[in-house]
């Protein structure tokens, strides 16, 4: 059997005050140079720190049994007087009893996106100084606080790390100076890290063996123990060790069955139970075959778990049918932060209904609930596997993949900048849920085989999702992944509605965006191209889709500085757009503000000072003074006064751009970085060339990261840089010319 396991690395010195040294990992290397984005130190909190707390995420359970593991790790920890994730919550709570002055703090690690969006959580929780400040960035703010010894003692537990490889991942993989995310825990006398997994070969990545502690199956005397406490005295223990062997003594298995029997009892016994596990395994092989694959664990454990999870499955369908819907759409999303508004919404009943149905599948101990802003929901991981398991035994696996993927495009936003914490508190479950879909369907949008499909609605859904996260992902300047999602969305949508459909064709419009985005004109253009001809041939061609394409026609247009044919295209959308929208509307302002640029380009200063103003004013009244579309027409205005020598107004409106950007973006984001290029030409305008080179090269340093040496906004901004630095030299060789020249002529006056 694959051992649940747990690792915990200790760092530095000392009796029962400190953490005591353990030894040190033989695979993780840490980089000690981390410093936070103010460049330094921590910075000093403005306010007064709040006391040691835990964000330990769930409940404490009264009837928790004892096991020798506890023991093993105060030994090792050697600070304070199970199923994995049951040992580390038990324990985090001995802490906080014993040693209220600890810090106990709860990441779950099972992906890379239920990873970072913890370590965002608790920089918020701890109240890092800056942790509300969105151009700073939330791991290396964790990494400076953790590693200050002023903040006190901290136990940090990495929860479900079956595998690790993102750990060793930088989050970026186009940043070269980026770190992998491990290296953002540092080694510190006064901090330990607790690490929780079924993977031993996950686990040895970060310690040695000796600091390995196998959390091993049940002995007979603990397993008796915890079907003691819950099931009382009302069990024959003969009965209760019969049961103990059936399930292997596993934890999961033994309090899911104890739970069942004692909603049942009196009328309901463990003899009963022993009775219908054995018909289950009698006649569901090919439940558990269907299971065993995913599931990763020997063949005797896994026919445990799922022969007893299926017999409360059945209980709760017929008991509460409604409930045993609800566990199976949430089966579909990732295990864990199952936002309430995300499934709650599948119910047609009342919230009371929907209420009594979270009741009965916690105490079928299938799902928990989670402390947290929202209310969260989640399940283990090994309920998840044996419901889908158990949903195609049933025929219904593909019902609730369709009813998942339909919930979660109702509940996504579009990726607009308003929309962006709602995207990121989905993304796990946009991330989980298409791949579900591909791995257990089999089939892609690139295969043929999707036409034979009956289940178009799903994919139409899934495509659907897809174009929304491929929208957050590039405003979010993520820029190959919303290529991938955009991509993969206009195939599926092609394939199923034609490529005539005004869906496919504003996917293959929306695709030329983000190729323009990347540095792709040519392509770019070529897409957006087909699919304005598409829309104008079935749609009207001052309809609102085809003047959104026409206007991304003329954004790639200028691109590549063909003026006139962009103005051309921006004119017939913004008529159209006033026509149909009216003045005021945003879609109008983007392309007034669009119009605006191509008439800079093209030299009519003023015009383009006229129109950018304009869009300037309706934003502010339509979006606010902070809207990133706000913050892009008051850059844009900077532009056009400084191509006019009105390099004091220029200056006002670049800085008020660059400050808001960097105040929604953070300050590598690619739209930032354009806003730091316009701030540099300002500065240059006005003599001040040392702090336009200084500019520049922070542009130049943050396109080759975000973007690639060879993108367009990287290729000029390097070559902005290198004229002004070239005009530099010359001009103090011409000063140094000068010089000589005047010291040469004066000499011959000089008295004898």
């Amino acid at each position: 059997m694959d051992p649940n396991l747990v690792s915990n690395k200790s760092f530095g010195a000392g009796g029962q005050e400190n953490l005591q040294q353990i030894g040190g990992s033989r695979n993780v290397q840490y980089n000690a140079d981390i410093i936070n984005y103010h460049g330094g130190r921590v910075q000093e909190p403005t306010r007064t720190p709040p006391p040691p707390s835990s964000t330990v995420p769930f409940h404490r359970d009264p009837n928790f049994v004892d096991r020798p593991e506890l023991e093993a790790l105060e030994e090792k920890l050697a600070v304070w007087n199970k199923k994995v994730a049951l040992l580390a919550i038990e324990f985090c709570y001995r802490i906080r009893d014993r040693s209220p002055e600890v810090w106990t703090f709860w990441v779950h690690a099972s992906s890379a996106a239920r990873f970072d969006a913890d370590i965002r959580k608790l920089a918020c929780d701890a109240v890092i100084p800056g942790w509300d400040d969105p151009k700073s960035d939330a791991f290396t703010l964790v990494y400076s606080w953790l590693r200050d010894e002023r903040n006190g003692k901290w136990l940090l537990v990495l929860d479900n790390v079956d595998d690790a490889s993102f750990l060793f991942e930088k989050r970026d993989d186009k940043n070269q100076s980026a770190r992998i995310r491990i290296a953002y825990f540092p080694p510190c006398a006064h901090g330990s890290t607790l690490i929780t997994s079924r993977s031993r070969a996950a686990v040895e990545r970060f310690a040695d063996e000796c600091n390995v502690i196998v959390v091993s199956q049940m002995r007979e005397v603990t397993a008796l123990a915890l079907l003691e406490n819950k099931l009382g005295q009302s069990a024959a223990m003969k009965d209760m060790r019969k049961l103990a062997v059936a399930l292997d003594y596993m934890p999961l298995a033994l309090a899911q069955a104890a739970a069942y029997i004692k909603q049942r009892i009196p009328r309901y016994s463990v003899g009963r139970y022993l009775a219908e596990l054995e018909e289950s395994e009698k006649s569901q092989t090919g439940l558990l075959s269907s299971s065993s694959k995913e599931l990763r664990r020997d063949e005797e454990a896994q026919n445990s778990i799922i022969l007893t999870l299926q017999i409360s499955f059945q209980q709760v369908l017929k008991e509460r049918p409604s409930a045993a819907d609800l566990l199976s759409l949430m089966s579909m999303y990732n295990y864990q932060g199952i936002p309430e508004y995300l499934i709650s919404a599948e119910w047609s009943g009342t919230n009371k209904d929907f209420n009594e149905d979270i009741v009965t599948l916690e105490e079928f101990l299938f799902i928990s609930t989670t402390m947290s802003s929202t209310t969260c929901f989640e399940m283990h991981r090994l309920v998840q596997v044996a419901a889908r398991a158990w949903l195609r035994s049933q025929k219904k696996y593909q019902e609730w993949v369709q009813k998942a993927c339909q919930q979660l495009d109702e509940a996504f936003p579009p990726g607009e900048f308003e929309n962006w914490g709602r995207c990121e508190e989905l993304y796990p479950h946009v991330t989980s849920t298409l791949s579900l879909h591909l791995r257990d369907q089999e089939l892609s949008p690139r295969r043929t085989s999707i036409q034979d499909d009956g289940d178009h609605e799903t994919f139409l859904s899934r495509a659907s999702i897809q174009y929304k996260a491929a929208w957050f992902d590039l405003r979010r300047g993520l820029f190959s992944k919303a290529e991938s999602l955009i991509a993969e969305s206009y195939e599926t949508k092609a394939a199923l509605l034609g490529m005539e459909d005004e869906e496919a064709l504003s996917a293959l419009s929306f695709h030329g965006v983000v190729l323009s985005d990347q540095g792709e004109d040519e392509a770019a253009e070529d897409k957006i191209r087909r699919a304005l001809v598409g829309k104008e041939t079935v749609l009207e061609k001052d309809h609102s889709s085809t003047l959104a394409s026409v206007s991304h026609l003329a954004t790639v247009l200028f691109r590549q500085e063909k003026d006139d044919k962009a103005e051309e295209a921006i004119r017939r959308a913004l008529k159209g757009k006033e026509k149909k929208l009216g003045k005021e509307h945003p879609d109008t302002l983007t392309c007034l503000n669009i119009l605006a640029k191509v008439l800079r380009g093209q030299g009519k200063y003023a015009e383009a000072e006229e129109a950018s103003r304009q869009a300037l004013q309706g934003r502010e009244k339509v979006l606010g003074m902070e809207h990133l579309h706000t913050l892009t027409s008051s850059s844009d205005l900077a532009k056009v006064l400084s191509r006019q020598g009105n390099y004091e107004a220029a200056e006002a409106a670049s800085r008020r751009a660059l400050e808001g950007f960097e105040r929604a973006l953070g300050t590598d984001h690619p739209e930032t970085l354009l806003s730091v290029c316009c701030h540099a030409e300002v500065m240059k305008g006005r003599g001040r060339q040392v702090d336009a080179v200084s500019l520049y090269k922070r542009a130049v340093a943050g396109f080759s990261v975000s973007l690639g040496v060879r993108h367009a906004n990287t290729v000029l901004s390097q070559g902005s840089l290198e004229r002004l630095q070239n005009d530099i030299k010359s001009e103090e060789n011409g000063k140094e010319r000068q010089f000589w020249f005047w010291k040469a002529i004066t000499a011959g006056f000089r008295p004898a």
